[in-house]
């Protein structure tokens, strides 16, 4: 899913038309619609007012993440040293611990262990699939 789609789904989820969001954030009504499009890409400043708007977190809209398996690996590589993750073999396969020594690795448990709980509560459907996103678009635990 792109930025504009994104830009779409929590237009839509918050209940804003087209020409409600251009209005809250100072722009035309056709440039939320090229955003949405995919024909045009919001800068910086316009991608933080959207999402100030739709009350979601920025990177929730932005495009991030790796494009294939080595650049998810790439990732992992830089989170090592920035936050502690260290790989871990379990019965299960394997999968990436966090080392409390690190510096900032108290901050991205507490937010994974935000995360383990709302999923539980998706698992045992106390919340529903679109609250749970919702949930992860509007995450803002740092």
């Amino acid at each position: 899913m792109g930025v504009g789609e994104r830009i779409r789904h929590c237009r839509r989820a918050g209940g804003y038309t087209q020409r409600g969001l251009a209005e809250e954030i100072g722009v035309t009504e056709s440039a939320i619609r090229n955003y949405e499009l995919g024909l045009r890409t919001p800068g910086e400043f316009q991608l933080k007012a959207i999402a100030r708007a739709l009350d979601v977190a920025p990177e929730s809209l932005a495009d991030v993440g790796p494009e294939s398996a080595r650049g998810a690996l790439e990732m992992v590589f830089r989170l090592e040293g920035e936050m502690g993750f260290r790989p871990v073999e379990t019965e299960g396969g394997i999968c990436i611990a966090i080392d409390p020594k690190a510096e900032g690795s108290q901050k991205i448990s507490q937010a994974l262990r935000a995360w383990k709980r709302m999923r539980e509560r998706l698992e045992a459907g106390e919340v529903s699939e679109e609250e749970y996103e919702a949930w992860k678009a509007s995450f803002k635990g740092w």
